[in-house]
């Protein structure tokens, strides 16, 4: 069993972990750099399951875009222990009052709000593009579904973990046993993934309630989990390649292993991420300011760019190209595009949010 906790600060600690030991914890500089990464993995995912849908089984096209497509099929997880982290992490560190409904209020506001104009978004560009029709009762439904596009079932998920997470961060809190509830979470996690199969299943919170808690866990105990990284870096790094291959392989062959592969391609990726955000924090500090408004801009980010990936591939249907040609073609537009225009948009925001506060303060 891993034994987190009983890293403390000590001579024969890690040089890197004992520097972020002694750093103010007011703010977690690597999960800025995680979601980065989970943004540009996530675009590239979807860029690559053209190839991997499109492609000749077998052919080499086919199986560089699988290799691509599964090693970085990490993003939901990681997504989701972010925000487990921030959700929790200013409660877990301060004798701070919980207030359930005003926890709510403050991470429902920032989920929905969004999502909502997102969706009226994306169902007037499918109206214009002839997918759907007018349908009030149509477009109710995908709302609270989570399907008017493929990828919104991930906000579904995250409203669910922002309702039922309290429940989990107390069962936490008061536990002198949390290693012990986040392996028995794990193995929720993984039954529900593999037995709970119906239209809409992957919209249940409980597929992935285990990545949220570590999440949870990670608020609460940041600095024992932080060095437990550093420590074991090799062993994880080595643990991401062999689950990557594993994850490969298994979806090559489309195995009866398939949900078991991901899960603990998954899990191992969520410690892989995170030492390579610990790594990008203490090696990229001068990039930070812009690493910083990049994960401010991350959930538009993730909401944004299925619909220039939409608009490039009925272009590229439309000029009739070759696969390969349709995934160089959405790589060099569906990325830049996305992050120039939520960079843009998120750096407005700041200026406009500066300036109210500057008027207030005067």
């Amino acid at each position: 069993m891993l034994k987190w906790s009983k890293y403390r600060k000590s001579d024969d600690m890690p040089p890197i972990a004992v520097e972020q030991i002694i750093k103010k914890r007011d703010k977690l500089y690597e999960l800025d750099y995680m979601r980065f990464i989970a943004c540009f993995a996530v675009m590239i995912v979807h860029i690559t399951a053209t190839g991997v849908s499109e492609y000749i089984h077998g052919t080499f096209p086919y199986i560089l875009m699988l290799t691509v497509n599964r090693s970085l099929k990490f993003t939901t997880p990681v997504f989701i222990l972010l925000s487990g982290v921030t959700s929790f992490y200013s409660y877990s560190n301060k004798n701070r009052e919980f207030k359930y409904m005003e926890f709510l209020k403050k991470r429902l506001a920032k989920v929905i709000v969004a999502y909502l104009i997102w969706c009226i978004i994306y169902y007037a560009a499918y109206i214009y593009f002839g997918y759907y029709a007018i349908d009030i009762k149509f477009f109710v439904k995908s709302v609270l579904q989570g399907t008017m596009s493929y990828h919104f079932y991930f906000v579904i998920i995250i409203i669910q973990m922002y309702i039922v997470g309290p429940i989990f961060y107390f069962i936490l809190k008061n536990s002198g046993k949390k290693v012990t509830i986040l392996i028995f979470a794990a193995v929720i996690t993984y039954l529900c993934a593999e037995f709970i199969r119906f239209d809409l299943s992957d919209r249940i919170f409980l597929k992935y309630i285990v990545f949220y808690m570590l999440g949870i866990y990670i608020a609460m105990e940041y600095d024992n989990y932080s060095l437990w990284i550093n420590k074991n870096k090799l062993y994880i790094i080595l643990g991401y390649i062999m689950m990557s291959i594993i994850y490969i392989v298994v979806s090559y062959y489309d195995s009866v292993a398939s949900t078991f592969a991901w899960f603990i391609f998954s899990t191992m990726s969520l410690f892989f991420v995170y030492l390579i955000g610990l790594l990008m924090k203490d090696k990229l500090k001068n990039i930070y300011g812009f690493i910083e408004v990049f994960g401010q801009s991350s959930y538009y980010v993730y909401l944004m760019h299925p619909l220039v990936l939409t608009i490039m591939i009925l272009f590229a249907e439309k000029n009739f190209l070759s696969v390969t040609d349709k995934i160089i073609l959405n790589t060099f537009t569906v990325i830049p595009v996305t992050v120039i225009s939520c960079l843009t948009y998120t750096f407005i925001k700041n200026k406009f949010k500066k300036k109210e506060k500057t008027l207030a303060v005067n």
